[in-house]
């Protein structure tokens, strides 16, 4: 989710450094952890550029001009050493080598203020800042394409939150399995039911008509 964050134009690193300090109790540790989810950002944008190195050829290299001794020809006749020479040095000199990485220059950008905060969506800028970021709006797309969910998983996908609760937490597995197991069995030899009491949450043990 700190990922995440700094992926949002509108907060980068500012959104981790405003919001760990009511996080963490200490300044070192607030210092550390944002330091933690740098490196972690670094090292993901790392793996994504060794995974698209053919597009992030022309964001992580180094610009060359490759002038080749025999072949430089001027009016259909070949140019002598020393003039060969001097334009290697030239065309050297003004190649510039490009020593920031797309994560660090976005970083280092001025944040994004969209004109409607509740019509901006961070993937449509992603998308449209791709010719830009070849290899960072595909690391973004991912991550920022995961939906975030608050629901516990066993009232999700199980029964289990029906017998897993802070008194029990400790049970193995086993446990829980005869738990869930044995009431179901006994309810259907005795056929009984469970049935809501109103808004109270609790649940009783009512007989079948």
């Amino acid at each position: 989710m700190s990922i995440a964050c700094v992926l949002d134009p509108r907060m980068k690193l500012n959104g981790i450094k405003i919001t760990f300090p009511l996080l963490y109790k200490t300044p070192s540790d607030v210092e550390k952890n944002v330091e933690k989810v740098k490196r972690a950002l670094e090292d993901l944008y790392l793996d994504y550029v060794n995974l698209y190195s053919q597009d992030a050829s022309s964001t992580s290299g180094h610009s060359e001009v490759n002038v080749e001794s025999s072949t430089l020809v001027d009016g259909g006749q070949q140019m002598d050493k020393g003039m060969q020479e001097l334009l290697s040095m030239v065309y050297q000199s003004q190649s510039i080598p490009l020593t920031k990485s797309e994560l660090e220059t976005y970083l280092e950008e001025n944040l994004f203020i969209p004109s409607s905060t509740s019509s901006f969506c961070a993937l449509a800028w992603w998308k449209n800042n791709s010719p830009k970021f070849k290899v960072l709006s595909k690391m973004a797309s991912d991550i920022l394409a995961v939906p975030i969910s608050s629901v516990a998983s066993e009232s999700t996908f199980s029964a289990g939150g029906r017998v897993i609760d802070e008194y029990r937490a400790s049970l193995n597995e086993e446990s829980i399995e005869a738990l869930i197991c044995g009431g179901d069995w006994l309810r259907n030899k005795y056929g009984l039911k469970k049935k809501q009491k109103g808004d109270s949450g609790q649940q009783e043990i009512m007989l079948k008509p």
